[in-house]
């Protein structure tokens, strides 16, 4: 039984995915001019740990992963491992015997992410 909710369930995620890629496929239009500016830069003068995020989205989603990973490599490294952990538990659902579960996401990864913001936050605001 929990299994087929499971899998109920990745496959509205799939079915999901799917029609946000055909939307953005068909829009095509420059929705970086509707989103607002990020106020700790525009008041303080620094990237915040997400500035240039939506970016780096925007052209994962595009296909120009060479630029996702300029605008912030962070949210890049965090994109791919989100969607390696996703492909990982959707086979697994479908498996008798579970794959590459040490990769499932735990407390520890999250601090690990939190501190590398943090740092990577600091780094890119030291003028050169």
């Amino acid at each position: 039984m929990k299994k087929n909710k499971i899998k109920n369930m990745l496959w509205l995620e799939l079915g999901i995915l799917f029609l946000v890629l055909i939307i953005f496929i068909i829009i095509q239009f420059d929705i970086i001019k509707f989103i607002p500016t990020c106020p700790i830069h525009r008041i303080f003068g620094i990237l915040c740990p997400s500035c240039q995020g939506t970016r780096c989205v925007l052209s994962f989603i595009a296909g120009d992963f060479a630029a996702s990973f300029t605008y912030h490599p962070v949210f890049f490294t965090t994109i791919v491992y989100l969607m390696t952990v996703n492909i990982i538990f959707i086979v697994n659902a479908f498996r008798k015997k579970e794959i590459l579960t040490f990769l499932y996401p735990k407390t520890k990864f999250w601090i690990i992410f939190i501190i590398i913001l943090g740092i990577f936050t600091i780094v890119r605001n030291i003028p050169i």
